[in-house]
């Protein structure tokens, strides 16, 4: 853009030039000014950019790697074969060194006081991940369970926080230099019109060239105003994209981790899409039924849904031979079944407490606690009766045993659909809250709609 500036000024003809010189000097001597403004400021602003894009993509990297990471960790964890461990060590192994050299191409790139002592922070608490990881997968080569699970949601969830966060705080410092360089420029084209004014004033009627040079200026000046405009709303949309992948990982995480949880009783995933199609199904009936309409917003319902596939994540806590036992419980192996529902709480607030907003945490963490609870108190884990059961815990309630009946598992045979609806209705006032068990009788033909085309 300047560089045609520069020749429009070259192909004013000499005369003219001559005439107008003593008219304009104060005029021209503010648009060289203003040129060598606006070509250190053009350089600056695009280098900041190539530098902004080129960092955020390790960035990227980086965040990607870790959270892949964390799951080959996560899976190591709850692997119980000696060859699954070894292999996810492996894969383990080669993710971390390429971190490693991706972290080394981005140190290269960390220059400045502010952003050195921001990376070392990145890489302290990235070297404090790893020990972390060290001790989780020897724990878990151990067998401690419970203990590795604990570094793994605890020690290991805080320093990948911690690392995504100062991440973000790098990335701010070159949205700052951004949003400075923007305001230099505003202030030379300011300056610019300024300039055009005293050129008018100064030139008079006869200096007519000098003034229609002046306003091509500032006209050319504003299309370069739109044009920095248009390049920093092109970089909000690439901040959106990356923050809407970001989310799309997160929720790809919370899926994986449910199927694992499913796979370990012989279910291929199927239970979780199935219930939260019943929780979402019933929670938009209930709502069209004018109850809880204060609580079933969108929103709401969108949250339920999602945090649906969490409500058995506490099994991981559960040996293998008592989750795929093919006879009936013993009263000692069922006292260990229930306590599935306080440890799925506590682990969807401590695993996913830093990735996902607080009323989906809520949400899910309601789910996974209460969900079997019975509306005349006689559930665990704490016992709680009608409404006192959370709204979220008492629809899960609903679509978890109803799917239970109709399925296939590894102490039973799948229950007709006419039974498992005349079975609903039977526990309704004891099982289930009787308002909303009503409400999913009447959905019968949605659902058996739904089970057939499955």
């Amino acid at each position: 853009m300047m560089k045609k500036i520069i020749a429009k000024v070259k192909s004013i003809p000499f005369r003219v030039f001559i005439m107008v010189l003593s008219a304009s000097i104060i005029g021209i001597s503010g648009v060289l000014i203003l040129k060598h403004n606006i070509d250190s400021l053009s350089d600056s602003y695009r280098e900041i950019i190539e530098e902004h894009n080129v960092n955020r993509t390790y960035m990227e990297q980086i965040s990607q790697l870790l959270y892949q990471h964390r799951s080959i960790v996560a899976i190591h964890v709850a692997s119980k074969e000696a060859k699954d461990r070894a292999k996810y060590e492996e894969t383990e192994q080669q993710l971390r060194e390429k971190m490693g050299t991706t972290l080394a191409q981005f140190r290269r790139r960390m220059t400045g006081n502010e952003r050195e002592q921001v990376y070392h922070r990145v890489y302290s608490d990235y070297y404090s991940y790893l020990q972390n990881v060290d001790i989780t997968l020897q724990l878990s080569r151990e067998g401690s369970v419970e203990t590795s699970v604990y570094y793994l949601t605890g020690q290991m969830s805080d320093f990948l926080e911690s690392v995504n966060k100062n991440l973000s705080q790098l990335e701010q410092l070159t949205l700052n230099e951004m949003k400075l360089a923007q305001e230099k420029m505003n202030s030379c084209i300011d300056f610019s019109r300024v300039s055009t004014t005293i050129c008018i004033i100064m030139i008079s009627a006869t200096m007519l060239i000098c003034l229609i040079y002046c306003v091509t200026i500032t006209s050319h000046l504003e299309q370069y105003k739109e044009n920095l405009e248009q390049e920093i709303e092109q970089k909000n949309l690439s901040i959106t994209q990356h923050n809407e992948k970001m989310l799309a990982l997160q929720d790809n995480i919370i899926i994986g981790m449910a199927n694992l949880i499913e796979s370990r009783d012989g279910d291929t995933g199927e239970h979780i899409k199935r219930t939260s199609f019943y929780v979402n199904l019933l929670a938009r009936a209930i709502r069209d039924k004018g109850l809880y309409t204060d609580i079933l917003t969108d929103n709401y319902i969108e949250l339920l849904t999602k945090a649906a596939p969490m409500h058995d994540i506490g099994k991981i806590l559960v040996p293998d031979h008592i989750l795929q036992k093919p006879g009936r419980l013993t009263p000692e192996e069922y006292e260990i079944i229930k306590e599935h529902s306080a440890a799925g709480g506590k682990i969807v607030r401590e695993v996913l407490g830093f990735i996902e907003e607080k009323d989906y945490i809520e949400i899910a963490s309601d789910m996974a606690a209460h969900h079997h609870e019975k509306w005349n108190g006689s559930g665990y884990t704490k016992g709680l009766a009608q409404e006192d059961i959370p709204l979220s815990a008492r629809i899960m309630a609903i679509a978890d045993v109803f799917d239970a009946l109709v399925s296939k598992r590894c102490y039973k045979s799948p229950m007709p659909i006419e039974e498992a609806f005349a079975e609903m209705e039977k526990s309704s006032g004891t099982h289930f809250d009787p308002q909303l068990v009503k409400i999913f009788l009447g959905l019968k033909e949605e659902i058996m709609g739904y089970l057939h085309s499955a």
